[in-house]
């Protein structure tokens, strides 16, 4: 029995080692989780004073605007997040009310990496698709057998888009869609019926979860429900007759250039059922 007395010492540094190890990865991403709601507040309201004559109140600048806590979101958006990949959530927050929240998930049997996820109601129910990036083989980008936005070889070049109706998922990817997802190239994007969600697969940054949700916003201003607000808690009160001049070009130039993608004949590969690819093929 004298072997217990080198194991079991071992062991314990072994369960410590890993105890601590899960301790200090929960520490850092609770860090980003708070930088992050820090981030997406208005710089004109993060210097304001915080409460009377500048004195402190109990609540944060990030519990008065921003991304606010919440235990649950509605049903809908619930089982859309079951389709990005599924495991335990670790935390959920309210961007507009019923209508757009970010989820943070952590890695399961099925999923490996921790991701978060942006989901958000649309106007209208849409063409069910998965949208991720070009996988890549051995250094080089493999040949893009989904739906074809030939007109867009830029995002040919960096998306793979699957779904049943081709003709359907051309129009509701419009030019301004594709543009929100060519920002952020790391993004995955699923839509079912009237819920899109927008991942990205890896550890909580905050730099990195806001620009996933400024991708999540330009889609979302061109089919969201409510009235398309702002994911962004940005002051819309300058917005005039400018920016609405500038979104109907916008739209021109969108239906003129989709026009053509829409019409084309899917390839057989368009015809595979919707998630086909599994994010689980890209994510570390």
């Amino acid at each position: 029995m004298l072997w217990l007395w080198y194991v079991g010492p071992f062991a314990v540094l072994v369960v410590w080692f890993l105890t601590g190890l899960r301790t200090r990865h929960e520490s850092r991403r609770d860090a980003e989780l708070v930088r992050w709601r820090a981030l997406m507040i208005p710089q004109r309201e993060a210097h304001e004073p915080a409460g009377y004559r500048g004195r402190k109140t109990r609540k944060t600048t990030a519990e008065i605007a921003g991304p606010r806590p919440v235990r649950a979101m509605p049903p809908s958006f619930e089982r859309t997040l079951e389709a990005t990949g599924g495991g335990v959530v670790l935390a959920r927050y309210e961007l507009v009310a019923k209508l757009a929240y970010v989820a943070v998930v952590g890695p399961s049997a099925k999923n490996g990496s921790e991701y978060q996820v942006v989901l958000a109601k649309l106007e209208q129910a849409a063409p069910p698709l998965t949208v991720c990036p070009l996988p890549i083989l051995d250094g080089n980008p493999v040949p893009n057998t989904g739906v074809q936005f030939k007109k867009d070889p830029e995002f040919m070049d960096q998306f793979l888009v699957e779904g049943p109706d081709a003709k359907a998922i051309g129009r509701w990817l419009s030019r301004r869609v594709r543009g929100a997802l060519r920002e952020f190239p790391d993004a995955w994007l699923f839509v079912q019926d009237r819920v899109m969600a927008v991942a990205a697969y890896g550890p909580v940054d905050a730099e990195r979860l806001e620009a996933l949700v400024v991708a999540a916003d330009g889609i979302f201003a061109e089919h969201g429900a409510g009235g398309a607000p702002s994911l962004l808690f940005e002051d819309e009160s300058g917005s005039g007759a400018e920016d609405e001049d500038e979104d109907d070009a916008d739209e021109d130039d969108a239906d003129e250039g989709d026009e053509g993608d829409a019409d084309e004949e899917p390839t057989p590969a368009e015809q595979a059922a919707p998630g086909s690819t599994r994010p689980a093929a890209r994510r570390p």
